[in-house]
């Protein structure tokens, strides 16, 4: 090996190996924006030296492995962070909707409508033989019911708009598993001589990403390099294989969604899948948040209702006993309206509680009174009033909590990322130090060539 000969090959060997060191350099300078890459590095590895009576000699370098330069704990901790992100930053979002729904504070809301429709009724009550008080009343009465018909509607959207983004979530994940499975497909046999596929496990990775912040979904490597993807504790992705997620409705609750891996069974799903991150938030904004707040206005609407006819059923127009104010069969926000004989004629709008007394202004003055008069809203004694106004309430103070939440998970989230970055991402000022240094070992194992050429020159020259 000491032979010319074996000098050169030591020298081709350094050659080679900066050649290819300048090459992965190269690579990481032009993919220093490209979202997802980790940087590269090249390992290398003494050559197998060979043993001569004179000693052990060196046969020179050879390149090892080019492998990523990636922390998998904190990939795993990021995931976790993003999936709780997402979690948060869905749920601030929907009940942020809903108090736009409300609309509250306003003095077109709800609340100022209920302070009209009362402060209609006072008029009544001072003039009880006023018709235009009585137009008065019927305008704000219809003005109350138009309002809470407009809370359904738009919660209804919301709910239509839940369920879209929910099946738009479960198809993308399900899309995501199909490429990361490809990518395991792909990786397996490319690493199969123990050299790394750094370009697909970077594209492998952004889809798991991804994944996490939908679903929380983790992922676990297998020693073939292909990993393994699971959803709360359920594989849906196991190298090449891969399982489908679907919505389905869950045993008696025929109204609401539920996460099943495709093939598990048919029908209805005995529970829902335990998942995480974007659709886990979306699931409780369908299952429960959104229909909790339709509930609230369906019992302020029947509250109304009830409690409005009850007394108007006690007064009188002129000798005739007064009907329903609302339409008594119409209790819900969707449906509430006024009586159709009242829609139709504002004189049989009752103000007094004594057949024939035309001045007598008894019932007029107990409507204007239910401003300040409790009944029972939801379970709770409380006037009408301060149930809407407990309901603004509770939908700020959850949408406040959430936004609080998400900007601390989203903070977290940003804080892990950037110590991932710090290792995986690209520096230009290192790469082109890097750079230099492999330039320069390129040229000194050049020069070792030139000195093995001299060095032969001076033999042949003593041989003359």
């Amino acid at each position: 090996m000491s032979s010319f000969g074996g000098i050169l090959s030591v020298a081709r060997s350094g050659l080679l190996a900066s050649q290819k060191a300048v090459t992965v350099a190269s690579n990481n300078i032009t993919n220093a924006q490209t979202p997802g890459y980790s940087r590269q590095r090249v390992v290398l590895r003494t050559n197998e030296p060979v043993q001569l009576p004179q000693g052990s000699f060196g046969t020179g370098v050879l390149v090892d492995n080019v492998e990523r330069v990636r922390d998998v704990l904190l990939d795993d901790t990021f995931r976790q962070d993003t999936a709780s992100a997402t979690f948060s930053e869905q749920r601030r979002d929907t009940l942020q909707a809903i108090e736009r729904v409300w609309g509250e504070p306003s003095e077109t809301g709800l609340a100022a409508g209920l302070e009209q429709f009362w402060n209609a009724w006072g008029d009544l009550a001072a003039t009880p033989t006023s018709a235009a008080a009585r137009s008065v009343v019927r305008q704000r009465g219809q003005q109350v019911s138009q309002q809470l018909n407009t809370f359904a509607a738009r919660l209804g959207d919301m709910v239509s708009q839940s369920r879209a983004q929910t099946i738009e979530t479960v198809s993308r994940i399900n899309a995501l598993a199909r490429e990361i499975g490809a990518l395991n497909s792909r990786i397996v046999p490319a690493e199969s001589g123990g050299i790394e596929a750094p370009e697909l496990r970077d594209q492998r990775d952004l889809k798991v990403d991804e994944l996490a912040s939908l679903v929380g979904a983790t992922a676990i490597e297998a020693p073939d390099g292909s990993i393994n993807v699971q959803i709360g504790g359920d594989t849906i992705v196991d190298g090449s294989q891969v399982k489908e997620i679907e919505i389905r409705a869950p045993i008696g609750r025929p109204d609401e969604l539920g996460v099943a891996l495709v093939g598990r069974g048919v029908g209805p799903i005995e529970t829902i899948a335990q998942v995480g991150g974007r659709l886990a938030a979306q699931l409780q904004d369908f299952n429960g948040t959104i229909p909790n707040a339709q509930a609230a206005v369906d019992e302020i609407a029947r509250a109304l209702v009830t409690e409005v006819n009850a007394i108007h059923r006690t007064g009188f127009v002129g000798a005739d006993p007064a009907g329903d104010f609302f339409d008594p069969a119409a209790t819900t926000a969707s449906g509430i309206r006024l009586d159709a004989a009242i829609a139709a004629d504002a004189g049989l709008i009752a103000a007094a509680d004594t057949a024939g007394e035309s001045g007598n202004n008894g019932v007029a003055l107990r409507l204007s009174q239910l401003r300040s008069t409790t009944v029972t809203v939801d379970g709770q004694v409380q006037t009408i009033g301060a149930a809407w106004r407990g309901m603004v309430t509770t939908t700020a103070i959850g949408a406040n909590a959430a936004d609080a939440a998400a900007v601390s998970s989203r903070t977290l989230a940003s804080q892990t990322d950037a110590r991932r970055e710090s290792m995986k991402g690209v520096s230009i000022d290192e790469e082109m130090v890097n750079l230099m240094r492999f330039q320069q070992s390129y040229a000194a194992a050049a020069r070792l060539i030139s000195v093995v050429d001299e060095m032969s020159q001076t033999l042949i020259n003593l041989g003359r």
